[in-house]
């Protein structure tokens, strides 16, 4: 978006062209739905047997309508469940923060959204400001969440 060249045009144009041929089929996002963003994150600690990475996953909604999801085998091994959350989190704020951009370019003013995580351990390591002993090995561009 920030250097578009031709390339781009032709696949916004093929976009286009298949968009129109798909008429009858497409995303609904009804009037009586806020505009509202809310993420939901998870991770899977652990889940593969071979490289003992953790799973991030992440679904990101606006109004009742899901706009954006990713699910991707973390790029380093987590020590902790809390940690591979905590990664998780991290990824899916990185993607909320986009969106929120995105949409402002759009005129769709966002001003907040609704981050929600089912670990508790996450929960307190994000509202708490304090780096603790405890979470040494959880990288420093992590914490910006």
């Amino acid at each position: 978006m920030k250097e578009p060249r031709s390339i781009h045009m032709t696949v916004a144009h093929n976009l286009l062209i298949y968009l129109k041929g798909t008429i009858g089929q497409g995303l609904l996002f009804p009037s009586t739905s806020k505009l509202q963003l809310t993420v939901y994150f998870d991770a899977d600690w652990a889940r593969c047997e071979e490289s003992r990475r953790s799973t991030t996953g992440y679904a990101v909604f606006l109004g009742d309508s899901l706009i954006s999801w990713k699910s991707k085998k973390q790029p380093t091994v987590s020590k902790s469940s809390t940690e591979a959350e905590y990664r998780s989190l991290s990824a899916g704020a990185s993607e909320t923060i986009w969106l929120q951009q995105l949409l402002t370019v759009f005129e769709v003013d966002i001003p907040s959204a609704y981050v929600l995580c089912d670990n508790m351990s996450d929960i307190y390591l994000a509202s708490n400001l304090v780096h603790h002993e405890s979470t040494k090995h959880i990288d420093i561009d992590h914490h910006f969440i």
